[in-house]
């Protein structure tokens, strides 16, 4: 009797071993779990707090200050939800091709294994015509299933810029902005691509330098800008969601290709208007400012030494040929933010990068003019009264 109790003593103690010691990973997974879940909480939070901070008090004082989060998940263009459909499409294939492999795999490794004291080697196969066939197959049937869709996609956007009622601009790339010119209106600008709601676009995309990439995530179609090559981007515009503001609506893009010191300071927004509100925008952009006070006068004489890279519609300096190498600053006092979105537009932030370029964006090609304060304040003055706001 006595040895029955050791005996079974004996089990319970070797089974509460192994239970220990099959339940050890699975706490310890559950312990790191709950700590990678608080982790991911206090990361969480201090994100949000951080994402509530003005951009200004952040790395380079970047100041995006835009409404519009950059996502590619909830387009707002045919575009956009065109190619997430591909993506989806795309993802369950791959999905099914991981199971159709992963699990005869697994069954392989697990059927299959070396036996312990078994040194017979195993079997060899090869020379299955059937398989050979079957894998070679298969691949190719669904890539038919992925090729067909993407090329519909493609002649289905393609064929927008041939509308009548396309509005065609020319995207170019610099370092570190970007330039859109209107042909059709007699329109250079920069940073902000205004366009009218439900119309068609036709965008040919090109570099000054570098090779950059274009990108709005909410419209669709990450296309590269390379020197010398044209690539073209199409969509239409969607639905203005304020008609009643006048600004448009905004919708925050940023080059997406690493184009050198500057490049996460390259941004651009699509602005969307109501087609009466682009008319008037397209109306401001080709007056010159409204120069009513001295300081504003003194502003546009010192601007006279700005036009060999700038040029403001007119205005003499845009009777000048030739192609600047500067951004055009016509109704620039109507833009939401300056150098590429490096700041919001205002005052100060003006008066900081005119005192040097540089300390906003490093590796700017304006230089610093060494301007006084007064000329600072003069210049500010006339830069920023925007012809937009008086139509």
């Amino acid at each position: 009797m006595s040895d029955e109790r050791s005996s079974n003593r004996f089990r319970e103690v070797n089974m509460r071993r192994k239970t220990g010691i099959a339940l050890s990973p699975l706490m310890s997974l559950l312990v790191m779990m709950r700590m990678w879940g608080i982790g991911a909480a206090s990361w969480l939070a201090s994100g949000a707090a951080w994402a509530q901070k003005s951009f200004d008090n952040m790395p380079y004082k970047l100041d995006g200050g835009f409404d519009n989060a950059m996502t590619t998940i909830s387009g707002i263009t045919e575009l956009s939800r065109d190619i997430n459909h591909l993506y989806l499409t795309t993802t369950i294939i791959v999905i099914g091709v991981f199971f159709a492999v992963a699990v005869p795999l697994i069954y392989t490794l697990y059927r299959f294994r070396a036996k312990e004291g078994d040194d017979t080697p195993p079997k060899q196969f090869h020379g299955n015509a059937i398989l050979e066939f079957m894998w070679t197959v298969i691949p190719v049937i669904l890539l038919i299933f992925i090729a067909i869709p993407t090329w519909k996609t493609i002649f289905k956007h393609d064929g927008l810029a041939a509308r009548p009622n396309a509005i065609k601009v020319h995207v170019i790339g610099h370092q570190w902005w970007w330039e859109f010119q209107y042909p059709d209106y007699g329109i250079k600008t920069a940073f902000e691509l205004h366009l009218p709601e439900n119309t068609p676009v036709d965008l040919s995309i090109t570099s000054a330098d570098v090779s950059h990439a274009f990108w709005i995530p909410k419209f669709g179609g990450k296309t590269s800008a390379i020197n010398g090559n044209i690539n073209r981007l199409s969509w239409v515009t969607p639905l203005a969601k304020m008609p009643e503001v006048a600004g448009g609506d905004y919708y925050q893009g940023q080059c997406a290709e690493l184009c050198g010191s500057s490049h996460a300071l390259m941004r651009h927004v699509g602005v969307v208007h109501t087609k009466e509100g682009f008319e008037r925008w397209v109306k401001a952009h080709n007056q010159a400012p409204k120069v009513e006070t001295a300081s504003q006068r003194e502003g546009e004489q010192l601007f006279g030494r700005c036009i060999a890279c700038h040029a403001i519609e007119g205005t003499p300096s845009a009777a000048i040929p030739g192609d600047k190498i500067g951004p055009n600053l016509s109704s620039f006092g109507s833009r939401s933010h300056l150098a590429a979105g490096t700041r919001k537009n205002n005052e100060e932030n003006l008066a900081i990068w005119l005192r040097n370029p540089a300390d906003l964006k490093p590796g700017a090609l304006m230089p610093n003019l060494g301007l006084t304060e007064p000329e600072i304040k003069s210049l500010t003055s006339y830069l920023r009264q925007s012809t937009y706001k008086n139509y």
